[in-house]
C-alpha cells in the first residue's frame, strides 16, 4: 500500500525546490500591470441614434489620462451626413447648422485612432461607443478597436451596490462629487466619467485592486468580502503546478492543478458564485504553491495531496470514484456485483468508480447477455427474470457467461460491446428509440471506462519506463511516477540518477490500492493527451498500448452529414 510517508517524501524531494514561499514576492511580470502604468482613453460620443448599423456620430470627446493626470484632450464634431433627429437636437444641443462645417467620421476617425493608441479604452455604458467606433472602423477598412475596455457602468454595478439608485453618469457625478458635470456633450462626458473612473478606483483599491488585470475582471465579480483576500495571491507565481488554499491552522482545504497558477488561483476571486466556492474563500487564510516542470508531475501531485491531505473542498477521491466493478468466477455462486475495495480472493475488480457508474457497468453487462440478476444464481430456480430471459439463474450456461464477461473485461472487449450493438441497433429497427437512447448512453460510458481501466493495465505490467518530454526525464515504475529531473546526460547516466532519486513504494500488492489505480490512470491519460511531444528512452518489459484498449466510440453520437 502507498505510504503516506513516501508521498510526504515526494511531495518535498520532488517540489521543495519548486515551492513558492509566502515572504517572497513575485516579479512585476507575474502580478500584472500596475494602474500606476496605465494610460486611460476615456472616451464618449453623441449620436444620432442606438445603433451603430442605422445611425451615425456626431460628435467625439476623448481625454487620455496617466497617473490621474491629463495628458490631452480629443474633441470634435462630426458630420453624419444626415439631418440631426429633434430629440438628439433637444437632448445635446447640436443642430444641422453646428455640423455644415465639421469634418466627416472618414477625417476623423484617423486622428482619435491615433490618439487613443496604446491606451486602455474607458467609456460609461462601454458597449454603445465601441460598438460605435467598430462599426465606422468596418465602413472605413479599419481593424475593430483591440484595446482593452473598461466599462465605469459595470464596475459602479459591482462597487456601490444600492449606494445609489441607478447607475447613470449623471447620479454617479452627483454621489462622488465630480468636478466636472455631464451635460450630454461629448468632452464634458468624457471628463465626467474621467472623475468617475478615479472614484471607482479609489475605492476598488480598498479590495486589493491594484492592477489592471483586477480592474478589468472586477466589472463581472461580486466585491464582497471574499473578494479583498484576493491580495493572498500576490506572491502566486504565473507557472505550472498545484496550488492549495490553507485554514487558519494551516490544514489543507482545497488542492487543484493548473497551467498557470496565478491565473487559475486569481479566479476563485472573480466572481465565482457557487456557496461551496465563497465557504472555501471565507475559510482560507493562505495560499501556497508548488511549482513543476511538466503537467504530469502537478497532476500526480495533485492526487496524491488530495489521498493524503483530504481536503474538505475536493469533492474527488470523496463521495466520488470509490467503488468497483467486481466479477466473482470461484465458488458455486460467479456473478457480477459492486465492492468498496478490491481484495485478494481471485476475483476480477475494475475501478474506482462513482457507486452510479458502476450501477451503469453492471446494467451494461446484463444488457449484453443473461447475466443473472439474482442475489445468489446458485439457488435460483426459474426467478421472475429467469422467465423474461433476463436471467440465466443457476443452468449451467451461466459459468460460461461470466467467463465471457471475465474475458470480455482483461482482453477483449467486443465479447461485450459487439451484443450491446447489436441490441442497440434492434431496438432502434423495432422503433423503441428511447430504449436504444439509453442503451448507447450506457454502453459509451462502459467503452470508455474499459479502455481507460485497460490502459492502466497496459501502464502496469510495462514495469519500468523511463520518458522524456520536453527536456524533462520521468521515470515511472509499476504505474506510478517515483522520479522525475531535467535531462543533461545520455540516456544511461539519466536513468541512474533517477534510481538513485526515485521513491519507494510497496511494490507487492500495489496495484490493489485505490490511489496507484487513480495515479496510473493520471499517467496513462496524460501519455495519451502528450504522445508527439514524448519519447520512450527504456521499458523493462516494452510497452505498447493493447488494441483491446483503444475505444473505438462506436456509441458516439454522430453529426448528420
Amino acid at each position: 500500500m502507498l505510504a503516506i510517508a513516501n508521498i510526504c517524501s515526494y511531495r518535498e524531494s520532488m517540489s521543495a525546490s519548486a515551492r513558492v514561499p509566502l515572504g517572497v514576492q513575485s516579479s512585476f511580470e507575474d502580478l500584472g500591470t500596475a494602474l500606476s502604468d496605465v494610460t486611460f482613453c476615456i472616451v464618449d460620443l453623441e449620436t444620432t441614434g442606438g445603433s451603430p448599423e442605422q445611425h451615425a456620430i456626431t460628435e467625439i470627446g476623448a481625454v487620455k489620462v496617466r497617473r490621474g493626470e491629463f495628458e490631452g484632450t480629443l474633441q470634435t464634431l462630426v458630420d453624419p451626413g444626415v439631418s440631426v433627429p429633434a430629440f438628439v437636437r433637444l437632448l445635446t444641443g447640436i443642430s444641422d447648422d453646428m455640423l455644415t462645417d465639421a469634418p466627416s467620421i472618414d477625417a476623423v476617425l484617423p486622428t482619435f485612432l491615433e490618439f487613443a493608441r496604446n491606451t486602455v479604452l474607458v467609456a460609461h455604458n462601454a458597449g454603445f461607443d465601441i460598438g460605435f467606433l467598430n462599426a465606422a472602423c468596418e465602413r472605413l477598412g479599419y481593424e475593430p478597436l483591440e484595446q482593452r475596455v473598461v466599462d465605469t457602468a459595470g464596475l459602479a454595478r459591482r462597487v456601490l451596490g444600492g449606494e445609489v439608485a441607478n447607475r447613470k453618469l449623471e447620479t454617479l457625478a452627483r454621489h462622488f462629487r465630480c468636478p466636472h458635470k455631464p451635460a450630454h456633450r461629448a468632452l464634458s462626458d468624457a471628463l465626467a466619467t474621467t472623475d468617475v473612473l478615479h472614484h471607482l478606483i479609489e475605492r476598488l483599491a480598498g479590495f486589493g485592486v491594484t492592477t489592471l488585470e483586477d480592474l478589468l475582471a472586477a466589472s463581472f465579480t461580486k466585491m464582497d468580502g471574499t473578494f479583498a483576500k484576493i491580495t493572498l495571491a500576490d506572491d502566486v507565481p504565473s507557472a505550472m503546478g498545484v496550488y492549495r488554499f490553507l485554514g487558519a491552522n494551516d490544514e489543507t482545504l482545497y488542492v487543484g492543478k493548473a497551467t498557470d497558477l496565478r491565473t487559475r488561483v486569481r479566479s476563485y476571486f472573480y466572481g465565482d458564485q457557487r456557496a461551496r466556492m465563497r465557504d472555501l474563500l471565507r475559510e482560507t487564510q493562505r495560499i501556497e504553491c508548488d511549482v513543476h516542470r511538466t503537467m504530469l508531475e502537478a497532476e500526480i501531485a495533485e492526487a496524491r495531496a488530495i489521498a493524503l491531505e483530504t481536503p474538505p473542498y475536493n469533492r474527488a477521491g470523496k463521495s466520488s470514484g470509490t467503488w468497483y466493478l467486481k466479477v466473482v468466477l470461484r465458488g458455486r455462486s460467479p456473478r457480477v456485483a459492486s465492492a468498496r475495495s478490491p481484495k485478494e480472493d481471485g476475483s476480477i475488480y475494475v475501478g474506482p468508480f462513482s457507486a452510479r457508474d458502476v450501477r451503469g457497468l453492471i446494467d451494461c453487462l446484463r444488457d449484453s447477455g443473461p447475466v443473472h440478476r439474482c442475489a445468489d444464481p446458485a439457488r435460483c430456480n426459474g426467478c421472475a427474470f429467469a422467465q423474461m430471459n433476463a436471467c440465466s439463474g443457476a443452468s449451467r450456461s451461466h459459468r460460461s457467461e461470466m467467463a465471457r464477461v471475465a474475458l470480455g473485461l482483461q482482453t477483449d472487449p467486443d465479447l461485450i460491446l459487439a451484443p450491446l450493438h447489436r441490441r442497440m441497433l434492434r431496438l432502434a429497427y423495432e422503433e423503441r428509440f428511447e430504449e436504444a437512447t439509453e442503451l448507447r448512453r450506457r454502453a459509451a460510458a462502459f467503452e470508455r471506462s474499459l479502455a481507460n481501466h485497460l490502459q492502466a493495465l497496459a501502464l502496469i505490467d510495462a514495469g519500468e519506463l523511463l520518458i522524456e518530454s520536453n527536456g524533462r526525464a520521468l521515470l515511472i515504475r509499476r504505474g506510478q511516477l517515483v522520479a522525475a529531473i531535467d535531462r543533461t546526460d545520455d540516456e544511461d547516466t539519466t536513468l541512474a540518477r533517477l534510481r538513485s532519486n526515485a521513491l519507494m513504494f510497496d511494490d507487492a500488492r500495489s496495484w490493489m490500492t485505490m490511489s496507484v489505480r487513480r495515479e496510473a490512470r493520471v499517467i496513462s491519460s496524460w501519455l495519451n493527451r502528450n504522445a508527439r511531444d514524448t519519447r520512450l528512452l527504456h521499458a523493462t518489459r516494452g510497452w505498447s498500448l493493447p488494441a483491446a484498449a483503444r475505444p473505438r466510440n462506436r456509441f458516439a453520437v454522430r453529426e448528420p452529414r
